[in-house]
């Protein structure tokens, strides 16, 4: 109930601020990276690494060269900790994103940008229990996030480009980086 209410909360706002300033879908696109997260609990710190799966679409500009890119995020990484130890980690992120296009002239588009999001963690510790096999202990959590992110468009000319770009997302314990390249389709 509490991640409904939440992804309820942020499409709301987007709708608001879309009625606001005739904003609309005019672009849709995903892509794929590269995340490493930096975990940190009573003192000692884990990092692990794995793949990240993304959907984002382009909502018009709010401001000159600033634009409104909501997404949705999933990643998981997983470590093998040894004595019969797998730890995993997945999240979930709804993201709204505002990105200010540092050139808006030629094919390239660098930008930077900034938003926030609701990241749905969750985590797995699997372990060999001897005379009982194999244990498994799951836990969750809902983290706000700070997105800090950098990148460039190209236009492939027509209505696609290729997006690439690097963020990092700071959520409390569950901080992290990732490296990611996608592509974006205009709808006009």
């Amino acid at each position: 109930m509490k991640r409904f209410t939440v992804a309820a909360a942020m499409t709301l706002f987007i709708v608001a601020i879309g009625s606001a300033q005739q904003i609309g879908f005019k672009g849709i696109g995903g892509g794929v990276g590269f995340t490493s997260i930096s975990f940190s609990s009573g003192g000692s710190s884990e990092s692990l690494s794995g793949l990240s799966l993304s959907g984002q679409a382009y909502l018009g500009d709010v401001a000159q060269n600033i634009g409104l890119y909501p997404e949705v995020v999933y990643w998981s990484a997983s470590k093998d900790l040894g004595a019969g130890v797998d730890w995993s980690v997945g999240d979930f992120a709804i993201n709204a994103n505002a990105r200010y296009n540092l050139n808006a002239q030629g094919n390239v588009k660098p930008y930077v940008g900034a938003g926030l999001g609701v990241n749905f963690l969750s985590t797995t510790v699997k372990m060999s229990v001897p005379f009982f096999g194999t244990m498994d202990v799951t836990g969750s959590a809902t983290r706000l996030g700070i997105n800090v992110l950098g990148g460039a468009e190209y236009s492939m000319g027509g209505n696609l480009s290729v997006i690439a770009d690097a963020r990092y997302v700071i959520a409390s314990d569950f901080n992290h980086f990732m490296i990611r390249a996608g592509v974006m389709y205009a709808l006009k």
